[in-house]
Protein backbone atom coordinates (compact mmCIF):
# COMPACT_ATOMS: atom_id res chain seq x y z
CA UNK A 1 0.00 0.00 0.00
CA UNK A 2 1.42 3.69 -0.76
CA UNK A 3 0.20 4.52 2.71
CA UNK A 4 2.55 2.00 4.00
CA UNK A 5 5.38 4.65 2.60
CA UNK A 6 4.11 7.31 3.74
CA UNK A 7 3.15 7.06 7.46
CA UNK A 8 5.99 8.68 8.77
CA UNK A 9 5.73 11.95 7.03
CA UNK A 10 1.62 11.56 7.64
CA UNK A 11 2.63 11.37 11.39
CA UNK A 12 5.08 14.00 11.33
CA UNK A 13 2.34 17.06 9.88
CA UNK A 14 -1.10 15.56 10.19
CA UNK A 15 -0.87 13.12 12.87
CA UNK A 16 -4.84 13.22 13.56
CA UNK A 17 -5.81 12.26 10.21
CA UNK A 18 -2.99 9.57 10.38
CA UNK A 19 -4.49 7.94 13.67
CA UNK A 20 -8.08 8.58 12.33
CA UNK A 21 -6.69 6.78 9.15
CA UNK A 22 -5.47 3.62 11.35
CA UNK A 23 -8.74 3.64 13.23
CA UNK A 24 -10.65 3.25 9.46
CA UNK A 25 -7.86 0.54 8.27
CA UNK A 26 -8.38 -1.77 11.64
CA UNK A 27 -12.16 -1.58 10.76
CA UNK A 28 -11.64 -2.42 7.41
CA UNK A 29 -9.54 -5.23 8.63
CA UNK A 30 -12.73 -6.61 10.34
CA UNK A 31 -14.76 -6.25 7.09
CA UNK A 32 -12.14 -8.00 5.32
CA UNK A 33 -11.71 -11.35 7.62
CA UNK A 34 -15.87 -11.27 7.54
CA UNK A 35 -15.98 -11.49 4.08
CA UNK A 36 -13.64 -14.01 4.07
CA UNK A 37 -15.53 -15.87 6.85
CA UNK A 38 -18.71 -15.58 4.75
CA UNK A 39 -17.01 -16.82 1.34
CA UNK A 40 -15.47 -20.16 3.20
CA UNK A 41 -18.85 -20.93 4.80
CA UNK A 42 -20.05 -20.71 1.10
CA UNK A 43 -17.16 -22.83 -0.27
CA UNK A 44 -17.81 -25.18 2.73
CA UNK A 45 -21.73 -25.29 1.88
CA UNK A 46 -21.13 -26.52 -2.23
CA UNK A 47 -18.73 -28.82 -1.26
CA UNK A 48 -21.07 -30.97 0.10
CA UNK A 49 -24.27 -30.37 -1.66
CA UNK A 50 -25.49 -33.07 -3.97
CA UNK A 51 -24.84 -31.43 -7.11
CA UNK A 52 -22.20 -29.40 -6.68
CA UNK A 53 -20.65 -26.25 -8.58
CA UNK A 54 -16.87 -26.87 -9.22
CA UNK A 55 -16.87 -23.92 -11.32
CA UNK A 56 -18.31 -21.71 -8.12
CA UNK A 57 -16.07 -23.12 -5.84
CA UNK A 58 -13.15 -22.30 -8.03
CA UNK A 59 -14.62 -18.65 -8.27
CA UNK A 60 -15.09 -18.43 -4.24
CA UNK A 61 -11.69 -19.84 -3.99
CA UNK A 62 -10.30 -16.66 -6.34
CA UNK A 63 -12.39 -14.26 -4.29
CA UNK A 64 -10.87 -16.11 -0.91
CA UNK A 65 -7.71 -15.76 -1.94
CA UNK A 66 -7.75 -12.14 -2.96
CA UNK A 67 -9.29 -11.09 0.12
CA UNK A 68 -6.11 -12.82 1.92
CA UNK A 69 -3.93 -10.71 -0.10
CA UNK A 70 -5.47 -7.28 0.79
CA UNK A 71 -5.36 -8.61 4.24
CA UNK A 72 -1.54 -8.87 3.89
CA UNK A 73 -1.11 -6.07 2.53
CA UNK A 74 -3.69 -4.14 5.41
CA UNK A 75 -1.97 -5.99 7.62
CA UNK A 76 1.82 -4.23 6.76
CA UNK A 77 0.17 -1.04 6.58
CA UNK A 78 -1.61 -0.94 9.64
CA UNK A 79 1.66 -2.49 11.58
CA UNK A 80 3.37 0.46 9.70
CA UNK A 81 1.28 3.07 10.80
CA UNK A 82 1.62 1.58 14.60
CA UNK A 83 5.39 2.32 14.84
CA UNK A 84 5.42 5.62 13.67
CA UNK A 85 1.98 5.95 16.08
CA UNK A 86 4.37 4.41 18.88
CA UNK A 87 7.48 6.95 17.79
CA UNK A 88 5.28 9.88 17.93
CA UNK A 89 3.73 9.12 21.54
CA UNK A 90 7.09 8.09 22.86
CA UNK A 91 8.93 11.62 21.47
CA UNK A 92 5.75 13.82 23.03
CA UNK A 93 5.89 11.70 26.51
CA UNK A 94 9.93 12.83 26.34
CA UNK A 95 8.86 16.27 25.39
CA UNK A 96 11.64 15.87 22.13
CA UNK A 97 9.21 17.46 19.76
CA UNK A 98 8.49 14.94 17.62
CA UNK A 99 12.24 13.39 17.68
CA UNK A 100 13.22 10.11 19.46
CA UNK A 101 16.38 9.25 21.56
CA UNK A 102 17.34 6.54 19.39
CA UNK A 103 20.63 5.60 21.37
CA UNK A 104 18.42 4.25 24.13
CA UNK A 105 17.29 1.03 22.31
CA UNK A 106 20.71 0.54 21.02
CA UNK A 107 22.09 -3.41 21.95
CA UNK A 108 25.44 -4.89 22.14
CA UNK A 109 26.96 -5.58 18.68
CA UNK A 110 29.22 -8.24 19.35
CA UNK A 111 26.45 -11.13 20.28
CA UNK A 112 25.76 -12.82 17.21
CA UNK A 113 22.40 -13.98 15.69
CA UNK A 114 21.34 -16.72 13.72
CA UNK A 115 18.45 -16.39 10.43
CA UNK A 116 15.81 -18.06 12.29
CA UNK A 117 15.70 -15.72 15.48
CA UNK A 118 12.93 -12.99 15.49
CA UNK A 119 14.27 -10.13 13.82
CA UNK A 120 11.13 -8.21 13.83
CA UNK A 121 11.93 -4.61 14.96
CA UNK A 122 15.61 -5.01 15.16
CA UNK A 123 17.98 -3.10 12.94
CA UNK A 124 20.94 -4.89 12.17
CA UNK A 125 24.70 -3.61 12.22
CA UNK A 126 26.28 -6.50 9.71
CA UNK A 127 26.25 -10.25 9.17
CA UNK A 128 28.73 -12.51 8.75
CA UNK A 129 29.18 -15.48 5.88
CA UNK A 130 31.59 -18.39 6.69
CA UNK A 131 33.32 -16.12 9.39
CA UNK A 132 33.58 -13.22 6.91
CA UNK A 133 31.97 -10.13 8.64
CA UNK A 134 30.32 -7.31 5.99
CA UNK A 135 28.51 -4.23 8.02
CA UNK A 136 24.71 -3.67 6.75
CA UNK A 137 22.84 -1.09 8.72
CA UNK A 138 19.42 -2.21 7.09
CA UNK A 139 17.95 -4.85 5.94
CA UNK A 140 18.13 -3.71 2.90
CA UNK A 141 21.45 -3.22 2.62
CA UNK A 142 21.89 -6.50 4.18
CA UNK A 143 19.98 -8.60 1.27
CA UNK A 144 21.79 -5.93 -1.44
CA UNK A 145 25.55 -7.42 0.33
CA UNK A 146 24.68 -10.70 0.53
CA UNK A 147 23.75 -10.98 -2.94
CA UNK A 148 27.15 -8.77 -3.91
CA UNK A 149 28.55 -11.83 -2.32
CA UNK A 150 26.86 -14.75 -4.05
CA UNK A 151 27.41 -12.81 -7.47
CA UNK A 152 30.71 -13.10 -6.33
CA UNK A 153 31.18 -16.74 -5.41
CA UNK A 154 29.40 -18.11 -9.07
CA UNK A 155 27.93 -14.95 -11.09
CA UNK A 156 26.41 -17.56 -13.98
CA UNK A 157 24.54 -19.39 -11.25
CA UNK A 158 23.33 -15.30 -10.00
CA UNK A 159 22.44 -14.66 -13.24
CA UNK A 160 19.42 -17.12 -13.54
CA UNK A 161 17.80 -16.10 -10.76
CA UNK A 162 16.13 -13.17 -12.78
CA UNK A 163 14.38 -16.47 -14.09
CA UNK A 164 14.15 -18.55 -11.21
CA UNK A 165 10.42 -19.81 -10.48
CA UNK A 166 11.33 -19.80 -6.96
CA UNK A 167 12.08 -16.13 -6.71
CA UNK A 168 8.55 -14.60 -8.00
CA UNK A 169 6.51 -12.86 -6.51
CA UNK A 170 2.53 -13.04 -6.66
CA UNK A 171 2.50 -9.78 -8.89
CA UNK A 172 6.35 -9.28 -9.62
CA UNK A 173 9.55 -10.55 -10.00
CA UNK A 174 12.02 -10.14 -7.21
CA UNK A 175 14.75 -9.58 -9.32
CA UNK A 176 15.14 -7.62 -12.87
CA UNK A 177 17.74 -6.76 -15.27
CA UNK A 178 16.83 -3.24 -15.54
CA UNK A 179 14.37 -2.57 -12.34
CA UNK A 180 11.33 -2.91 -14.35
CA UNK A 181 8.61 -4.48 -12.99
CA UNK A 182 10.06 -4.04 -9.30
CA UNK A 183 7.94 -2.00 -7.25
CA UNK A 184 11.43 -0.93 -5.33
CA UNK A 185 14.46 -1.75 -7.50
CA UNK A 186 17.68 -1.23 -5.69
CA UNK A 187 20.84 -2.08 -7.94
CA UNK A 188 22.95 -5.47 -6.94
CA UNK A 189 26.48 -3.96 -5.72
CA UNK A 190 28.95 -5.04 -8.94
CA UNK A 191 25.92 -7.26 -10.64
CA UNK A 192 23.85 -6.68 -13.74
CA UNK A 193 20.73 -7.44 -11.75
CA UNK A 194 18.08 -4.61 -9.49
CA UNK A 195 16.51 -6.82 -6.16
CA UNK A 196 13.29 -5.70 -4.95
CA UNK A 197 13.58 -4.02 -1.85
CA UNK A 198 9.90 -3.43 -0.32
CA UNK A 199 9.95 -5.85 2.45
CA UNK A 200 9.15 -6.47 5.61
CA UNK A 201 12.43 -7.52 7.97
CA UNK A 202 10.96 -10.56 8.38
CA UNK A 203 10.19 -11.19 4.04
CA UNK A 204 14.46 -9.70 3.75
CA UNK A 205 14.86 -12.90 6.51
CA UNK A 206 13.47 -15.22 4.32
CA UNK A 207 14.44 -14.16 1.16
CA UNK A 208 18.22 -14.38 2.37
CA UNK A 209 16.83 -17.84 3.08
CA UNK A 210 15.70 -18.64 -0.35
CA UNK A 211 19.26 -17.61 -1.89
CA UNK A 212 21.46 -19.55 0.28
CA UNK A 213 19.18 -22.48 -0.43
CA UNK A 214 20.05 -21.81 -4.11
CA UNK A 215 23.66 -22.51 -3.05
CA UNK A 216 23.63 -24.95 -1.02
CA UNK A 217 24.93 -22.81 1.86
CA UNK A 218 23.52 -23.51 5.55
CA UNK A 219 21.90 -21.06 7.16
CA UNK A 220 24.10 -21.73 9.87
CA UNK A 221 27.08 -20.17 8.10
CA UNK A 222 25.41 -16.53 8.46
CA UNK A 223 25.21 -14.83 11.63
CA UNK A 224 23.41 -11.15 11.98
CA UNK A 225 24.70 -8.25 14.03
CA UNK A 226 21.95 -5.89 15.78
CA UNK A 227 22.59 -2.38 16.31
CA UNK A 228 19.02 -1.70 17.98
CA UNK A 229 15.65 -3.41 19.48
CA UNK A 230 12.70 -1.62 18.83
CA UNK A 231 10.77 -4.38 20.33
CA UNK A 232 9.62 -2.00 23.63
CA UNK A 233 8.50 0.53 21.74
CA UNK A 234 6.05 -1.96 19.70
CA UNK A 235 4.67 -3.73 22.80
CA UNK A 236 4.08 -0.52 23.83
CA UNK A 237 2.33 0.04 21.13
CA UNK A 238 0.03 -2.75 20.88
CA UNK A 239 -1.10 -2.35 24.88
CA UNK A 240 -2.42 1.53 23.52
CA UNK A 241 -4.13 0.28 20.28
CA UNK A 242 -5.78 -2.82 22.62
CA UNK A 243 -6.37 -0.06 25.23
CA UNK A 244 -7.97 1.96 22.68
CA UNK A 245 -10.06 -1.00 20.92
CA UNK A 246 -11.34 -1.40 24.90
CA UNK A 247 -12.62 2.30 25.10
CA UNK A 248 -13.96 2.98 22.09
CA UNK A 249 -16.37 0.37 20.83
CA UNK A 250 -16.77 -1.30 17.34
CA UNK A 251 -19.67 -0.55 15.15
CA UNK A 252 -19.92 -4.08 14.38
CA UNK A 253 -19.18 -7.14 16.68
CA UNK A 254 -17.16 -10.08 15.31
CA UNK A 255 -18.35 -13.56 15.75
CA UNK A 256 -15.68 -15.72 17.99
CA UNK A 257 -16.50 -18.75 15.17
CA UNK A 258 -15.24 -16.01 12.25
CA UNK A 259 -11.95 -17.30 10.97
CA UNK A 260 -8.87 -14.97 11.63
CA UNK A 261 -6.26 -14.22 9.19
CA UNK A 262 -2.51 -13.45 9.84
CA UNK A 263 -0.10 -12.60 6.73
CA UNK A 264 11.13 -0.90 6.36
CA UNK A 265 13.99 -1.81 4.62
CA UNK A 266 15.68 1.44 5.66
CA UNK A 267 15.55 4.49 8.62
CA UNK A 268 15.58 4.07 12.50
CA UNK A 269 12.44 2.04 12.57
CA UNK A 270 11.79 -1.51 10.92
CA UNK A 271 9.04 -3.66 11.29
Amino acid sequence: MELERIASDLYRGFPANADKLAREMERLRTLLEETGAAVMMEIEKEKYRKEKDSEKIKEYRKIYRAVRRELDSLDSCTSRFSQEQSLMKSARESGAQGRIDYDAYRVDETVPYTLDSVLTNKKPSAFSIYGQKIEADSWKEMLLQVCAYLNRMNPMLFASLESDPDLQGRKRPYFSADGAGLDTPAKIPDADLYVETHFSARYFKKMISKLLQKYNISEEAVLIYLKKDFTALHEESARTRTAARTVEPSEETVSEQQLSFSFDSEGNWNG
